[in-house]
């Protein structure tokens, strides 16, 4: 994700992070124009959902898998 993130900013599009307040702390991008701390990972999906205009999958581990299927429900 991090990867992603930095090359849409070095390509000068606009990210937003959204992210648990648990893990707010250790591991948010620092380069974001927009950080979203939110309760819970479930909130998190709620939050990209709303606000993305298109969902794509880049290959990943179980927590993708879930991602994935709660979209496509």
């Amino acid at each position: 994700m991090g990867q992603l993130a930095d090359a849409v900013l070095e390509g000068g599009g606009h990210v937003i992070g959204i992210i648990p307040k648990a893990f707010a702390n250790r591991v948010a991008h620092k380069g974001l124009q927009e950080l979203r701390v939110v309760e819970s990972m479930h909130a998190r999906k709620v939050g990209m959902f709303a606000a993305a205009d298109a969902c794509i999958a880049l290959p990943g581990g179980f927590g993708t898998l879930e991602e994935i299927l709660e979209i496509l429900t």
